[in-house]
């Protein structure tokens, strides 16, 4: 290996860093002027370096000049077309290779894997399977037990188990943490909990793996006694218990368990922070709230996007709508869920002309909203019982493509009940596409409301004929 051929593959190190092409290209155009005949390893890494860079087209133009190519030229090829999804292009220099090894097989696995090709995924497993030089390994494994964990495979998923423990992978960390992840999804906790129990050797995210299972699968006490059991946490174990319990109702927990990690010396990210200003919310407890609010002001989290809406939001539920007004005022960058949290606690708290004009000006900052933005402003809007600025609604969620979405549409069904507009209420009931029983029982309401009798006999029938009460 020539000192001139390191001097290059160093500059183009620094070029995929950079992500500087152009400066790629000019390398390129060096090394062929420089070096009359550049060797292999050169040639390979300029591969790898517009792999990295994403130009396809480049990397093949060295490819199909490297005069003594290599495994690695042809592994380097195969990646570039296994990570762009280019299927057809990737089976055909994976059959044109006159040799391949473990990464050659992982990558034509992968590739079809991840590209919603699954079935071709579990075709080249199978070959390679057949194969004599035995090149599986265990990337190879976790990435087929991804794959049925995934396509909700149990038969595979258990085969590919066996073939695990026959072939002396079954003690591998990086594959116990898929094997646990697929046994939870696949609702079979208890052969998770057995293989995981088994393991001879556990890290942290295998553990965390376990946890995130057993939540999954509601056994609470189960998970909160695994997690107080773990000689190594680290803060994603302590992120993911927090927002568990909240989500599980347990928001009490969820901030005592927050009070623990900030003792134990963690960092907290934006999802630590947003899951537990959630259970404060959830909780009424402002007083709390606000002492996290104050540990955010001290961390880096203070202008996360994330971080200050979820602040918004809690201070809203809490009651306290100045307060999360003066919050969202000082963000120092919004997005649409900043608008929302808003918007909502508005709503939430009354001020329903508040909610529709700080709609307006998310608009005019020229934020388009969601289904759950719109549907919340629409809500404000019937409570003022406005009918033109409710058509106006019902035009954006035509224009944002958003009719659709039943809360948006049980929104304005809502809107034009409570503007005594029967018809418009009804015709759009009958053009959803889906109905839940807010939409049947919202139109009942209306219908009752305004004195419709037999219009509310006849749907309350129509509810019982199809099983709702």
């Amino acid at each position: 290996m020539s000192s001139s051929s390191n001097y290059y593959v160093s500059l183009l190190k620094l070029c995929c860093e950079s992500q500087n092409q152009t400066q790629a290209k000019k390398l390129h155009c060096l090394i062929l002027k420089t070096i009359t005949h550049p060797e292999t390893f050169l040639l390979n890494n300029l591969i790898s370096t517009y792999n990295k860079l994403g130009n396809l087209t480049y990397a093949h133009r060295v490819f199909d000049h490297i005069p003594q190519s290599n495994l690695f030229s042809w592994n380097a090829i195969l990646s570039i077309y296994s990570k762009l999804g280019c299927l057809s292009q990737m089976q055909q220099i994976f059959d044109l290779m006159p040799f391949r090894d473990g990464a050659s097989w992982n990558l034509a696995i992968s590739g079809y894997a991840n590209n919603g090709s699954s079935t071709d995924a579990v075709g080249v497993y199978k070959l390679m399977l057949k194969d004599a030089t035995m090149n599986w390994n265990h990337i190879t494994f976790s990435t087929m037990l991804i794959l049925c964990s995934n396509c909700r495979w149990m038969d595979l998923g258990r085969k590919i188990h066996g073939q695990i423990l026959k072939f002396g992978f079954g003690s591998y960390v990086f594959v116990g943490c898929p094997f646990l992840d697929m046994y939870a999804k696949l609702g079979l906790i208890f052969d998770a909990k057995g293989y995981y129990d088994e393991m001879p050797e556990r890290n942290v995210v295998m553990c965390n793996t376990m946890i995130i299972g057993l939540m999954r699968s509601g056994m609470v006490e189960e998970y909160k006694r695994l997690f107080h059991s773990l000689k190594e946490r680290d803060s994603i174990s302590w992120t993911t218990m927090i927002s568990r319990l909240m989500q599980n109702g347990m928001e009490r927990e969820a901030i005592d368990m927050f009070r623990e990690m900030i003792l134990a010396g963690f960092i907290m990210d934006q999802f630590t922070f947003g899951s537990v200003l959630t259970a404060c919310g959830s909780l009424l407890a402002l007083g709390e709230g606000k002492q996290i609010h104050a540990y955010v002001i001290r961390t880096d989290h203070k202008d996360n996007v994330f971080v200050v809406s979820a602040l918004v939001d809690m201070y809203s539920k809490c009651k306290s709508i100045k307060s999360g007004e003066t919050v969202f005022e000082r963000m120092t960058q919004k997005n649409v869920v900043s608008w929302t949290a808003m918007l909502v606690g508005y709503g939430q708290n009354g001020f329903s002309e508040e909610a529709v004009k700080i709609f307006f000006e998310m608009q005019r900052n020229r934020f388009e909203p969601d289904d759950f933005t719109l549907g919340s402003v629409i809500s404000s809007c019937a409570n003022l019982a406005s009918l033109e600025e409710g058509a106006q609604f019902h035009c954006q969620a035509l224009v944002y493509g958003l009719i659709s979405f039943i809360i948006v549409s049980n929104a304005l069904i809502t809107l034009y009940g409570k503007c005594g507009s029967m018809e418009d209420s009804y015709q759009l009931f009958v053009e959803m596409n889906t109905r839940d029983e807010v939409s049947w029982t919202t139109l009942l309401t209306g219908y009752a409301q305004f004195g419709k009798a037999n219009e509310t006999i006849d749907l309350f029938e129509r509810m019982l004929a199809i099983g709702l009460q």
